[in-house]
Formats: structure tokens, C-alpha cells, sequence
């Protein structure tokens, strides 16, 4: 008995079996991508399917909005279109005519008494400031003399301060 290639044979088996082996593995993991590959196909049918329902559906939304748009501005014209007359009576136009011109009169005495108030208020003030010139109390200067006492003071004080500064500094 040649026990070489018994044992030759025995690993020429172990090799056939584990290539069988991993050929079944990949044989299964291929049966197991095609049913991913089938249930991600249906899944992609059946969300185009769905895809193409919503679509369908918001084409048909859409179109009744315009619709409806479109019966609301023909209703809109409609009423654009309707003119209401009325007659009114003429005691009635009297009456608002007399309305009117006691409203008028009313407004008018209105801003007579507020003018005579206002001018009661100045003459009042003008007494009032004559009165307080005439007794030499405050100091009144007309807007020259303000002008020139402002152009005379303002560089003499800007002049002082900017000494003091100086002054200042270089102790």
C-alpha cells in the first residue's frame, strides 16, 4: 500500500472540500446581494410608484386652485360691475346741507375764540416785557452786540485754557 498518495489523495480531498466550502459561501452571499438587490428594487418601484401618485395629486390640487382662482376674480369683476343708486330725498340733502354749514359756523367760532385767545396771551407778554424794560431789570441786547461780545469772549476764553493746559504741562 502506497501511503504517499493515500495521504496525497486525503489532501487533494481537504483542499476540494474547503475550496467547495468557500465556493458555497460566495455562492450564498451572491444569492443573498441578488434578494437585496430584488427587495431594494421593489422598494425603488414602489416609492416611484408612489412618487408619481403624489404627483398626480398635487397636478390635480393645483389645477382646482386655479380654478377657484379663476371664479373668484370673474366673481370679483361681477361686483366690480354692480353700481348702486340711490335717490335721496330732498329734505333729507337739506338737512345735510344744513349739517354742513353749522358744522362750518361751528368751526369757524371755534378758531375766532383761539385767535382772540392767542392774541390776548402776546399783548399780555408785550405789556409784560415792556413793563420789566421800563424798570431796567434783566440785561437785553440786540443780536449784533451778541455777535460781537461772543466773537471778543470766545477766543479769549479758548486762549485761557489752552495757557492753563500749557502751563500745566510743563511743570
Amino acid at each position: 500500500m502506497d501511503f504517499g498518495s493515500f495521504e496525497n489523495t486525503i489532501d487533494k480531498n481537504i483542499e476540494a472540500n474547503k475550496a467547495s466550502d468557500k465556493f458555497d459561501q460566495q455562492l450564498q452571499a451572491y444569492k443573498d446581494a441578488g434578494n437585496s438587490l430584488t427587495s431594494a428594487k421593489s422598494g425603488l418601484e414602489m416609492a416611484t410608484a408612489s412618487m408619481h401618485e403624489a404627483k398626480d395629486k398635487l397636478s390635480e390640487a393645483s389645477d382646482k386652485a386655479n380654478t377657484v382662482t379663476k371664479a373668484i376674480e370673474a366673481y370679483i369683476g361681477k361686483v366690480k360691475d354692480i353700481t348702486v343708486k340711490a335717490k335721496v330725498d330732498d329734505a333729507d340733502m337739506e338737512q345735510a346741507i344744513n349739517n354742513r354749514n353749522k358744522l362750518i359756523g361751528d368751526e369757524s367760532k371755534l378758531l375766532e375764540n383761539h385767535r382772540k385767545a392767542n392774541k390776548e396771551i402776546l399783548t399780555r407778554h408785550f405789556y409784560d416785557m415792556s413793563n420789566m424794560m421800563s424798570r431796567n431789570e434783566g440785561v437785553w441786547l440786540s443780536n449784533g452786540w451778541v455777535k460781537t461780545l461772543l466773537w471778543i469772549f470766545i477766543p479769549s476764553i479758548i486762549y485761557t485754557i489752552v495757557s492753563v493746559v500749557y502751563f500745566i504741562c510743563h511743570l
